[in-house]
């Protein structure tokens, strides 16, 4: 008897251990209250998908203007060079020699010129005593109209003496413009994309070198229908995405090209886009441009949205108000709102201020 007493106790206790569940948090089943908003279907402008190329802006082929040696070639692929820099040198000896021989020819035109006006002055100075002695009659009518030819060889020679030293000026300033040529310079900040020529080789004119182009300024261009030019105008902003970047940027509009291609009736469309150190010619740019149309399109508040890596997503709630975490496909920004393309329907309640803690927690909307 007294150890049916004794055991009683115990009995109780592990009875009363049987009603308690302990994989139950009591903290999780707890409602939350939180702020939500309801995904609402909207009318909006319809858009078409198009592909094109990044390409820079400002791209220059460096090339000679003359024939001559290659004696150094001063950047690799790959360099930054600023406005003005070196970036090939020619050889400059014959030209050298150029320029020292127009150098000499002037300076003998330049001595011609002035002994021609001494000789000018002479004559004019003599043509004027002449001159006061015809008056006098104190000379005789051929001694005087001898003077007088005399004056006007001498203003002849003169004049022929001034052109030949304008020429040899001309020739000299040629001269030294075409052995500033050894040496060729960058047009414009940038970067170098492509390298012909190694030095010893041969510089021809019009034949390429080096090329480079300005990597602050790149731009979309794309293939658009010429049914669809009447949708898009210069100055329209429009979305971009290209590989490598985090989330789409927007890009401006910059130029129609008004020649098309006549064949299969499409023009080019440039779109302007903002500096970005992930931008590179030659990639592929996925641009967004509005259609002609209305459809109906879900749009959230920026703010909502959770980005992951390259994932974006938003804290849902689903039959049972539990926030779950739903993968969405973002389209066009539009202020501080943007598109939601896939992965929501209208209808679905979305946390306001999306919070991990709130994952798997129960919602009361606080707003209801």
């Amino acid at each position: 008897m007294k150890k049916l007493l004794w055991g009683a106790p115990v009995l109780l206790m592990a009875c009363t251990g049987c009603t308690h569940n302990p994989h139950v948090r009591p903290d999780q089943t707890t409602p939350i209250r939180a702020e939500v908003i309801t995904a609402s279907a909207t009318s909006s402008r319809s858009t078409m998908a198009l592909t094109g190329i990044i390409a820079a802006r400002q791209v220059a082929d460096i090339s000679s203007q003359i024939l001559a040696p290659i004696s150094a070639v001063e950047v690799r692929e790959g360099d930054t060079v600023r406005k003005g820099q070196v970036l090939a040198r020619l050889s400059s000896v014959p030209l050298h020699a150029a320029v020292e021989q127009a150098q000499a020819e002037l300076l003998a035109a330049n001595q011609q010129e002035n002994a021609a006006k001494a000789q000018k002055n002479l004559a004019a100075e003599t043509y004027a005593r002449y001159a006061i002695l015809n008056q006098r009659h104190s000379v005789t009518p051929q001694e005087f109209d001898q003077v007088k030819t005399q004056l006007d060889a001498a203003n002849a020679q003169l004049q022929a003496a001034a052109a030949q030293s304008a020429a040899a000026q001309a020739g000299t300033r040629q001269s030294q413009a075409t052995s500033a040529y050894t040496v060729l310079r960058a047009p414009f900040s940038g970067i170098v994309t492509k390298k012909y020529v190694d030095a010893g080789g041969t510089a021809s004119p019009g034949i390429p070198l080096l090329q480079i182009e300005d990597a602050r300024d790149h731009e979309a261009d794309i293939q658009i229908n010429e049914a669809d030019l009447r949708n898009i105008h210069a100055g329209e902003q429009v979305q971009v995405e290209f590989n490598g970047s985090q989330s789409p940027i927007m890009g401006k509009v910059r130029e129609i090209v008004p020649s098309g291609d006549a064949a299969a009736h499409t023009f080019t469309v440039k779109i302007g886009l903002p500096p970005s150190r992930a931008l590179y010619s030659g990639m592929t740019a996925n641009v967004l441009l509005p259609g002609g149309g209305q459809r109906a399109s879900l749009t959230l508040p920026k703010t909502v949205i959770r980005r992951r890596g390259q994932l974006d997503s938003v804290l849902a709630l689903d039959a049972n108000s539990v926030a779950q975490i739903r993968y969405v496909t973002l389209g066009r920004p539009e202020g501080n709102a943007v598109e939601i393309i896939s992965g929501l329907t209208a209808g679905d309640r979305i946390l306001a201020h999306p919070d991990d803690a709130l994952v798997g927690r129960r919602i009361e909307p606080q707003n209801d």
